[in-house]
């Protein structure tokens, strides 16, 4: 059972918002790769992207390598103020997926959304996508699983600690978890690619860092002030690691990718 809460103040925290910044994993580039060869599908010149929910830009810089310009839009005036102000062809505003006044219409070459649509008013979202985009310009919404570890006794711990999140999830948004299997996207043919991973190494610290970024944290800790939970979760990995003296460990991503192209006419 999820919980009823305004998606648009869940990530308004400054330190929630630095722990975003710090400990999110980083895309790897074959997806930013993969998205750009699709545009270019139906649209050689990749002039303009626009990334809606892009927190503190992972996925915006990550885009600036194939477009001239990515303007990164999101709600939170914490997770803008996060974001790296040294790509000079990267911006950022804070905006809603659904009111994008500063983008003139029929501009866009790719309009994206990384790990956030499940926040957004989707319809409302899809009908501003669509008044942006060029004819021929490209959706692409994508996201990854939660991550999984080589150590079966470390996922169990995490695992267990997710099924404790799971209240905190906003209702509605917890259709990522399928990897948006649910979501139509509003263009006829559009496709989805479900085939990319990636690897990372991690150690605890950054682990529970990334768990403190996530909103079901945080909103469970505030309403048990008295219950280390996250010092607990250290505690039982670091017993884990004990066992065999290792301080780092691997976790796997799974990436998932819905595209499709606005028609020409």
């Amino acid at each position: 059972m999820s919980t009823t809460v305004d998606k648009t103040k869940m990530y308004v925290d400054m330190e929630q918002s630095k722990a975003y910044a710090e400990h999110r994993p980083r895309y790897s580039d074959e997806l930013f790769k993969t998205i750009a060869d699709y545009c270019k599908e139906t649209n050689p010149n990749l002039n303009l992207a626009v990334d809606i929910g892009c927190g503190p830009g992972m996925s915006t810089i990550g885009f600036a390598k194939y477009f001239k310009k990515v303007i990164g839009v999101d709600v939170s005036e914490t997770q803008i103020a996060c974001a790296p102000t040294d790509i000079p062809n990267c911006e950022f505003k804070v905006g809603y997926s659904d009111k994008l006044p500063f983008i003139k219409s029929g501009t866009v070459d790719l309009i994206c959304s990384g790990e956030s649509f499940n926040l957004m008013p989707q319809k409302e979202t899809f009908a501003e996508a669509d008044r942006v985009l060029k004819p021929g310009g490209s959706i692409a919404i994508f996201g990854y699983d939660l991550p999984a570890s080589d150590n079966p006794e470390i996922n169990a711990v995490i695992q267990k600690m997710w099924v404790t999140m799971i209240p905190y999830w906003p209702k509605d948004s917890t259709q990522i978890f399928d990897r948006f299997s649910s979501v139509e996207l509003p263009y006829p043919g559009w496709t989805r690619n479900d085939t990319l991973k990636m690897t990372m190494r991690t150690d605890i610290k950054k682990h529970i860092g990334m768990m403190k970024s996530t909103w079901p944290v945080v909103a469970y800790t505030r309403d048990h002030p008295d219950e280390d939970f996250i010092g607990d979760i250290a505690r039982q990995i670091e017993e884990i690691l004990a066992k065999t003296g290792a301080k780092e460990y691997n976790v796997h991503y799974s990436f998932f990718i819905l595209m499709a192209h606005k028609p020409k006419n």
